[in-house]
């Protein structure tokens, strides 16, 4: 088998029983690649996703679209994780504020949240 490193963006982690992660600790995940699929960042995932044809993705769109994907997977999440998800994709990707995300705000070439 092959071990390769992954690369998480900084966040706070608790350990049961013990409280925050200290700086610098070393946190080891053991990681078991369900699937591989397609990249989703691409035209047709924006065509999916857009569920009224309006070439711009709403959060309730995107949110649904999350929710489908956990169903199809038999992955239970509660309602907050996607809702935490959505809020980070809106976050980091809708750079004009207007509650939607165009095509070019999408960008198909950059990330892979979806």
């Amino acid at each position: 088998y092959n071990i390769n490193r992954l690369n998480l963006s900084p966040i706070k982690f608790l350990c049961d029983g013990i409280g925050p992660v200290p700086p610098n600790a070393t946190v080891i995940f053991e990681v078991e690649l369900l699937y591989i699929t397609r990249g989703p960042r691409s035209l047709e995932a924006f065509k999916e996703i857009d569920a009224d044809k309006d070439k711009a993705l709403t959060k309730e769109e995107i949110k649904e679209y999350l929710k489908m994907e956990a169903k199809k997977l038999n992955t239970q999440k509660d309602e907050s994780y996607f809702d935490d998800v959505v809020a980070d994709v809106f976050r980091k990707n809708d750079h004009n504020a207007d509650g939607t995300l165009s095509l070019k705000e999408y960008n198909v070439y950059e990330h892979d949240e979806l």
